[in-house]
């Protein structure tokens, strides 16, 4: 959901949605970031349930199997986001991007880790994901590298517009 909000906010300021609405954007803002907390939440809930559960039925807690891997990048991935919004690196731009950007890191872990063939949890309906992955996972970074070339043309015609002298327009 974090993913679909980011691609919303990126995808609203490539397209020129709502130029002038600062409070949509920050409302976007504020669910991705509310909906990050909550998925890590769950994340780490559901990623120590899971340990418990191959103890009691592997004899092991965690076996750095794809799978169990892939729970804990989510969760990685979730905290960073955290720790660069409150450590004040990233704001609402970055927000988005890295909401983006995990969206990707949880659907690897949640299909893409099943077409490794690798481990115990190498399992189940694997046909056809691939071609729906390689394409979900083109769709994102399609929008991250448009959006990070939108901002980067945008702060150079802002920073233009600064030097340019008094009654002369730039370019």
């Amino acid at each position: 959901v974090a993913a679909v909000l980011g691609k919303r906010w990126l995808l609203g300021k490539l397209l020129g949605h709502r130029k002038g609405d600062t409070e949509y954007y920050r409302s976007i803002t504020r669910m991705t970031y509310g909906v990050v907390c909550f998925g890590l939440i769950f994340s780490v809930v559901g990623t120590i349930l899971g340990g418990v559960w191959a103890n009691y039925s592997w004899g092991r807690f965690w076996g750095w199997d794809p799978k169990e891997n892939g729970a804990l990048l989510i969760c990685l991935a979730e905290l960073l986001i955290l720790h660069l919004r409150m450590g004040g690196y990233i704001r609402d731009f970055g927000l988005a991007v890295m909401a983006v950007l995990t969206g990707m890191v949880v659907a690897f872990s949640w299909f893409g880790v099943n077409l490794l063939n690798v481990g115990l949890h190498s399992y189940g309906f694997t046909a056809g994901i691939a071609r729906a992955l390689y394409a979900y996972y083109g769709l994102c970074l399609a929008i991250v590298a448009a959006a990070l070339i939108w901002r980067a043309l945008t702060e150079r015609a802002a920073r233009a517009s600064e030097r340019a002298p008094a009654g002369v327009e730039s370019a």
